[in-house]
Formats: C-alpha cells, structure tokens, sequence
C-alpha cells in the first residue's frame, strides 16, 4: 500500500484510484489487480463474503450488527450488502466500516455505479449524494430510512483501525492480493481485526496465502479453508476464537461506559437548542424514547433562534484538531440536514458556498498559510483573486480570498423544530431545571421546589451551560454575540455567497441579510446595543465598501448567549463525576502507565453536547451522532483521538498531567 506524502504539519493527502478498463473490468495499474472479477464480480463477492460470514441470518435477531472491510474499492461488497439488508433485513441498525488509502472521485465512482444492474444502480445513486471528497479521516455517512450507516475511513488501512472504536461481527478482507499489495497483509493489520473483533465474529477473504492464515492464526482466528470461487483454488473464513482479547489503547480516564440495554433505551434531553434536538433524532433513529425539556417556552429560544446561521469549517493550516473536526462536521451536518426530506420553504437554506475574505494583515496571513499548507480538493477549498470573487459573489469585492462551496447557511430555528418533528419526541417546555437527582436506576430532572419534570435512566445536557453543580472546573464560558439585520437593497440584493471576514454577511434571507456578530466574553445581557450594530457594520463597510451607502446603524436584530471551552471544540461525551475523577487521577503528572490507573469514574447515564459556541450548526449534528453512538453501542463515527479531544475531561486531564 502505497504511503501518501505530507505537505504539512496534520495534513496528508490522498492519492485518489485512477479508473482503467481492462476487458470491461476495473483495474488497479498501482496494484496491478483487478478490483473484481470479470463477468461475475457480484456473485463472487457474495459466495466469497457474504455466504461465508453467514449473511444474513446472523444479522436479523441482532440490535446492531457490525461489518468491516479492509479495502472498499468500488463499494461493489457495499452495495451487495446493501442490498441484501433491503430484502432481509435485521432487527435493528447495520453498521458498514470500509478502509480506503485510494478512494475513487466521484466522477469516477459514478462512472462505475452507471454500469451496475437497475437494483444496485439506484443504491449507488444514494450513495453518491453523500460520497465524501477523498480527504484523509473517517466519513460518517447516514441512510435513517434504512437503519443504516456508511463509515468511510480514508487512509492508511492500519492506521484507521487503530483509531477506530467498534465491534466488529464480521470482515470481509479485501484490497488486492497479498502478493501485489503486501504493505496491508501484515501484523499490524491482524492484530487491529483482533482488537475491534469478539469472540465469535467472523472473517472471510478470498486470500488462502499461508501467511495470511498464519497470521490470522497467530492474532487469534480460527482459520478454515474453503474450495476457491472460479480459477482461484482456495479462500479462508475464521471465527475470533475465546483467547484473552487485545487490550484496548484508550487511556483510562477516556474510558467509555457500557451502551444501554434495549430495556434502557430511554432519555431525558435538557436542552431544546440546535444540540438537544439533534441529540433528541440521533437517539429517535435508532428506537430511543426521548423527552426533551427545556425552561423556555419554545423551542430554540437562545442563540439557536437567530434568523441565519453559517455552516462551515474553521480550517487551520496545520489541520489540527479544531480543523480536522470542524472538516467533518460540516460535511455530516450538510447531509444530515438533507436527510429530514424537506424544502427550502419548510427549512430555509442555501448551499451557496461561503467567501472567506483576507480581512486585514494578519487574516490574509492566515488564508495564505492555509492555501499553501491544506491542499484540499477544489470541491471543498480553492483560493480565488479579487476578480473571480467578484464573480462568483455577484457584486463587486476587493479582496482575494478562499472560496469554500459546500459551505452556505441555515436558519436555525427552522432546523431545531424540523428535528424535534422527525424525532417525534415528547417536549416539556417552560420547565426550567434546577437539579438532577438519583433514584435508583433513574435521573429525576426536578425544578426548584424538588417537584420532579421527568425521569430517565440516561440524561444529556445539551443546554449551553450544563449544570455546573455536576461538573465543576469544567463550565463552559458565556459569550454574548450581536447580530445585526439588514433590509435587502438594490445593491445587496445580487449578493450569492456568504462573505466571511472578521464578521460574515449572508446572502437576503426571509429576515433580510444577517450580518454579525459581536464576540463579548463573560456578558450575559442580551439587550441590543447600538454600538455593537455600529461595529457589526463598520466590518461589512471594511470589506465591502459600497454595500450600505450611509446606512445608520440598524436597530433590528438579534443578541444571545452562546458558550465555549478551551480549545474551541465542543464538550461531547459521557460526564465523570468530577470531584472522584480528580481523586482517582490526580497523580497523572508523575507519568505512570496508563494501564496503572482504574477506569473513569462516570456519573451513570450522563452525557454531554455542550459548547458549541458560534457553530453549533456545524458541530451539533456530528456530536449528536457521537453521543448516540456511545449510548446504543454502535462504531465511533470519529478517530479515537478526535473522540478523545470532544471528551469533557479533556481540558482537566491536560491540567492534571501539568500539576507540580
């Protein structure tokens, strides 16, 4: 497997598949290697991986049911499965894992699916709605109507399992014959298949190679010879025998507690904002019962009401965690939003793509450091001069600039009650919570005269603040920010993308352009200010001269509170108790083993999804999806180190391993 080339500090791209033809067949010229055979490719994958993981009875009395693939080529064993899931599926969700170093374009891609017969045809179709761009890092894509996920993890086979968090129930080893692709067939391989596999998963491949199966062997499969499918003599499948399992690589104080019992699968959200509804559908999807409260009389009632808000990523140019994150979010938040089904008149939105202005010396230095250092592909990232953003803007700029097209905005809101409505969950509004209180397997959210709201055995805050009492030192911090609304004028008006800068500025919405917004930290009033509306303009005026005339400061718009953490990614995960965490870590800065200290100790049942700050449109959904994952067992739509920096512990374990 070929390794790719780092042009930066966290950024490595990807060489994508070359299509080729041979005899009508796909053909790898790096491999040189068929990616199926020729004439009967599906009913060689079906015998090969299909028939010998025992598909698909052992997937229909299953709650959640795990396959993972070491190479997914053309998705050909994808849709296959797929399929098969259409017409015999199982009781609850499947989960497709697929590792990819040479993801096809879409263009390609397509190109491929366009030649399969009418059934797979129109999966294929599905699936390239939301086929990521080939960018290194794992792609959570969701098919709700299915009950099922696509995680696509592009890069280094051995390095994306080992950051991958899941229980596989059946393989399919694929990705060219060892001979021509030995860089995969290895140890290191083998041991993460033994890692991520209980006791009584399977394997299949169509490799007999003595040293696979040796090596299979050796990391704990029972390796079984079969008769070969066409002019190949033999093919293996393996059960994960009962041996001590690999340790798992996730420090302690990470650890994740045990997913809900079908018995469990109840939970009371606290918090009716662009986080709590979004929880609230991650969790209805998979069969959850979900009561969402929140001390407002609406939904969306703080910063998740205003009338716009921007999706995109916060890109570095060292594509750090915040980028690495922000890259994916955006991504799964656009196809997320898609996937509720409704227009633009029912949930306003404009996938217009954003502008992202050099505002000034030291936010040009930024966007140089980026085009130069984080090659995306174009579909994602292209650096544009005055002239084309001009263009591609529709009114005339000054300023050169990174040009982002998937980005564009959404009116919060709108999304909020659209996914309180698809969760079909039950709301209690006006029910301010001033407590959380055990009672035996349950959490009672009471108000403050102890008069109960509701109970769960699972909570999740999801409410901006938290509830600082149960997690203290790790508050998140208040933010006030100022939007500003402006009436749609002749000039404006032609305006096609979102302009970023040291503000933004949307295109006219129902409420007119939005243009925000202050950045006020620790203030918690939310009267509108004119200075503030003043300041708000004065950057539009800075980057784009001649759109508001002498407009005087409008007095319309809108001010609320938003939270954040250090390190400007969200607070995601399960909540420890906090005062017992600092007891039972409290040593870390002596530097012993991990393996040394005991697991986390968690409060029971409680979750997070709180500071998201500014992008709450962009982080929610994906956060959303960590959180159900955890909570119904299903594979980690993120790396573990990813999972890892959402923790909301992080900062305090950064903390604990710096005391003297």
């Amino acid at each position: 497997m070929a390794s790719a080339t780092d042009t930066g500090a966290g950024f490595q791209p990807l060489e994508p598949a070359a299509l080729e033809f041979r005899d009508g067949t796909p053909w790898s010229s790096r491999y040189g290697d068929v990616y199926f055979s020729h004439g009967h490719g599906a009913e060689e994958s079906r015998t090969v991986f299909l028939d010998a993981n025992g598909l698909p009875e052992r997937w229909l009395d299953r709650d959640v049911f795990t396959i993972a693939e070491t190479g997914f080529g053309t998705g050909l064993n994808f849709l296959l499965t797929w399929d098969l899931w259409r017409s015999r599926p199982g009781a609850g969700w499947l989960h497709y894992l697929s590792v990819e170093l040479h993801p096809f374009t879409r263009e390609d891609l397509a190109r491929l699916i366009s030649a399969l017969p009418q059934a797979l045809r129109h999966l294929g179709e599905s699936l390239l709605a939301q086929y990521p761009a080939p960018v290194p890092g794992f792609h959570r894509l969701v098919f709700p109507g299915e009950r099922l996920s696509l995680t696509l993890m592009f890069g280094d086979a051995v390095d994306c399992l080992r950051q991958c968090q899941a229980q596989v129930d059946a393989w399919y080893l694929d990705g060219f014959a060892p001979a021509r692709n030995q860089a995969l067939w290895q140890e290191a391989l083998y041991a993460q298949l033994a890692r991520l596999t209980p006791a009584g998963g399977s394997l299949a491949s169509f490799t007999a190679a003595g040293h696979v199966r040796r090596g299979l062997e050796n990391a704990g499969f029972d390796i079984q010879r079969l008769p070969g499918f066409g002019h190949k003599r033999e093919r293996i499948r393996g059960l994960r025998n009962a041996q001590a399992a690999t340790p798992d690589p996730t420090p302690p104080w990470f650890s994740n507690p045990p997913p809900a019992a079908p018995a469990e699968r109840e939970a009371a959200v606290l918090g009716a904002g662009l986080a709590g509804s979004a929880v609230a559908l991650a969790l209805a999807r998979r069969g959850w019962q979900v009561t969402v409260v929140d001390g407002a009389d609406q939904v969306a009632a703080g910063a998740s009401g205003n009338p716009a808000g921007i999706l995109m990523p916060h890109l570095s140019a060292d594509h750090g965690v915040v980028s690495r994150f922000t890259l994916m979010a955006s991504e799964f938040s656009r196809d997320w939003i898609e996937s509720l089904g409704l227009t633009v008149e029912d949930l306003p939105r404009d996938w217009c793509g954003a502008l992202w202005l050099a505002d000034g010396k030291r936010l040009a230095q930024r966007l140089e450091r980026i085009r130069e250092r984080l090659p995306l592909p174009p579909e994602l990232m292209r650096a544009v001069d005055a002239a084309e953003a001009s263009e591609l803007a529709g009114v005339p700029l000054e300023l050169p600039c990174l040009f982002l097209p998937r980005a564009g905005w959404v009116d919060p809101a709108a999304l909020c009650r659209a996914q309180m409505a698809k969760a079909g969950v039950e709301l209690r509004l006006g029910r301010p919570v001033s407590r959380l209180t055990r009672d035996g397997q349950d959490w009672l959210l009471e108000d403050e005269h102890g008069v109960a709201i509701t109970r769960a055995p699972r909570v999740v805050l999801a409410n901006g603040a938290g509830m600082p009492g149960l997690h203290p030192g790790i508050e998140p911090r208040p933010l006030r920010g100022q939007l500003s609304v402006i009436e749609a004028s002749r000039i404006t008006r032609g305006l096609k993308r979102v302009l970023c800068y040291e503000g933004y500025l949307t295109p006219a919405t129902r409420s007119g352009h939005v243009c925000g917004a202050s950045f006020v930290r620790g203030d918690r009033d939310t009267r509108l200010r004119p200075e503030e509306h003043a300041s708000n303009l004065a950057g539009l005026r800075r980057v784009w001269p001649d759109a508001l005339g002498e407009l005087d400061p409008p007095m319309a718009g809108r001010a609320a509170l938003r939270f954040n953490a250090p390190g400007r990614l969200p607070l995601a995960g399960p909540l420890p108790g906090m005062v017992a965490f600092e007891r039972c870590y409290g040593e870390l800065h002596h530097g012993r083993r991990p393996d040394s200290y005991p697991g986390a100790p968690l409060l029971p049942g409680v979750y997070t999804s709180l500071a998201h700050g500014s992008r709450g449109l962009t982080t929610a959904p994906l956060s959303a999806e960590l959180l159900a994952s955890l909570m119904h067992g299903d594979p980690l739509p993120l790396p573990r180190d990813l999972v890892e920096a959402l923790h909301p512990a992080r900062d305090r374990v950064r903390e604990l391993k710096r005391a003297r």
